[in-house]
């Protein structure tokens, strides 16, 4: 089914017998659709949020993480395919029981990151409508991870044969860290090359590091009742804070003074006798902060402008919210940038009280040309006056592949013939497993990072009309995912690994990193 490759020579253009072959997955998938559409509102069910603080023997992650599983697993067997444990750290489905045949994997990730706030519906109760599957987890990344899942039954049921085992590696800790992965880099088995199947098309070649920090900001009585976000990695949508023993009517008169761009986004409330303020973003992933808003800032703005707070609160307020004003770490002294892999992203993900403070989340993600000596000076510049204190939780360096690398040339060319299009690869600052497994590469499935994208003529660019605007992305309100996306990505991958099967043969993409 694969043509000829010739190292210095392939166009990628699909042959008659491939075309013939794209018919026959065209049918398959929609055969199978309504299948798949249960599978997919089953896995996103589960509200499989990674948790190590809740770990067990055999459950790094928690109990929902080994929920999830424990289906994916019983669904795998159920159709016929073999399945594996790593120790809880991640699951693996096998094409075939060849034991001596090398292997290409196919890499997600089963765990979500929680639901957050201002949901159009329940999170974890996931439906079909319009050809759009909405739930958490739905496009990141069990749409994906499904995927992959019926790439196997498919290629089963039309006889393609592989010179190369499948092996499917489901992570359960993607999102808090990549424990999940490092685990099993380490402890194997670990295939030849691999595909994650966790990012965009056409191929990511670069992704920044991630630095995730903890600054424990001390502040007065009142600020260090703050609490805001989810998760490190998403912007928060809402920010709350209590103002113990201040009446509702001296907090509303003292907010009727500052601007209408801040008093919007604030609602003031009156709870057990208490004042509560809550502040109102825009949610969405860390990596992608474009069309987001931090409610952080916005609110301690709002406490500043109105002269609420005073001496240790005031100062406090003033670091955080310069810190967090915008998203490329201008306003902090951070603003690193360069033309491979582009601009800094900095978020505020979490605020938690912490004794006579506040500790901050920060998920950072550099480029690779940053000055780290820099970065943690400028931090430090911000929170040293108030004696604040600086926590590394995690420093994960950035990962980059030659932009020109026969492997990068021929996946991008791929999927521009199978498209029909024109594109570029790409780096982000979303990371994945190919940070931390060796010999991996990102490519596919979202088609989300160029709006003027079109496969075969179409445009990819597409979103239910029953959210409201600002909702849908991963890591926000109203995640949705496109079963006719998912089914283009389908097709390109049901090309693109028996070629990758076949240049693994030929030696052609060995060593590309």
């Amino acid at each position: 089914m694969t043509q000829p490759i010739e190292e210095n020579s392939f166009t990628g253009k699909v042959s008659a017998e491939e075309a013939q072959f794209l018919e026959k997955i065209d049918r398959w998938f929609d055969e199978h659709r309504n299948e798949f559409i249960q599978d997919l509102l089953e896995w996103v069910s589960f509200p499989s949020i990674a948790d190590e603080k809740l770990a067990q023997d055999g459950k790094p992650f928690g109990n929902e993480v080994d929920r999830v599983f424990e289906h994916v697993k019983a669904r795998a067997k159920a159709l016929g395919f073999k399945t594996e444990s790593h120790e809880g750290y991640a699951i693996s489905v096998l094409s075939d029981d060849r034991e001596n045949a090398q292997e290409l994997g196919l890499v997600s990730h089963l765990d979500v990151v929680p639901a957050g706030d201002h949901w159009s519906f329940p999170p974890f109760e996931p439906f079909e409508r319009d050809g759009f599957v909405l739930g958490r987890g739905s496009s990141d990344n069990k749409g994906p991870a499904l995927l992959d899942l019926y790439l196997l039954r498919a290629f089963r049921d039309l006889d393609v044969s592989l010179h190369h085992k499948l092996r499917i590696i489901y992570g359960g800790a993607e999102e808090i860290g990549m424990n999940d992965l490092k685990y099993f880099a380490k402890n194997g088995p670990v295939p030849r090359y691999s595909i994650i199947t966790d990012g965009g098309f056409p191929v990511n070649y670069a992704q920044k590091g991630g630095l995730n920090l903890i600054l424990h900001v001390p502040t007065g009585p009142l600020l260090s009742q703050l609490t805001a976000g989810v998760a490190e990695n998403a912007v928060p949508s809402s920010a709350t804070l209590r103002l113990k023993g201040r009446k509702l009517a001296e907090v509303t008169q003292a907010l009727g003074q500052i601007s209408a761009s801040l008093s919007d986004n604030i609602t003031v409330t009156e709870d057990a006798g208490e004042v509560l303020l809550v502040s109102h973003g825009k949610s969405g992933h860390a990596a992608f902060p474009e069309n987001t808003q931090n409610a952080i800032p916005i609110l301690l703005d709002a406490l500043v402008a109105s002269e609420l707070l005073s001496d240790a609160d005031f100062r406090a307020a003033q670091a955080i919210s310069q810190l967090l004003a915008d998203p490329w770490g201008k306003s902090a002294g951070i603003a690193f940038e360069d033309a491979e892999t582009g601009k800094l992203t900095l978020n505020g993900g979490l605020a938690i009280p912490s004794g006579q403070g506040v500790d901050l989340y920060l998920d950072i993600r550099y480029p690779l040309s940053t000055d780290k000596t820099e970065l943690f000076t400028a931090l430090h510049r911000a929170i040293d006056p108030l004696n604040g204190k600086l926590t590394v939780l995690r420093d994960d360096a950035p990962t980059h592949i030659d932009k020109n690398s026969p492997l990068v040339k021929r996946l991008q060319t791929t999927f521009d013939e199978i498209a029909e299009t024109k594109t570029q690869p790409f780096t982000m600052g979303g990371a994945t497993h190919a940070r931390v497994l060796p010999n991996s590469i990102t490519f596919g499935p979202g088609f989300g990072r160029n709006p003027a994208l079109t496969f075969r003529g179409e445009s990819v660019t597409t979103r239910p009309d029953f959210i409201p605007d600002g909702h849908g992305s991963p890591h926000g309100p109203d995640e949705f995912v496109s079963l006719e996306n998912l089914k283009r990505a389908f097709k390109v991958y049901a090309l693109t690994v028996p070629r990758f099967d076949q240049w693994l043969k030929q030696g052609l993409v060995d060593n590309d990193r």
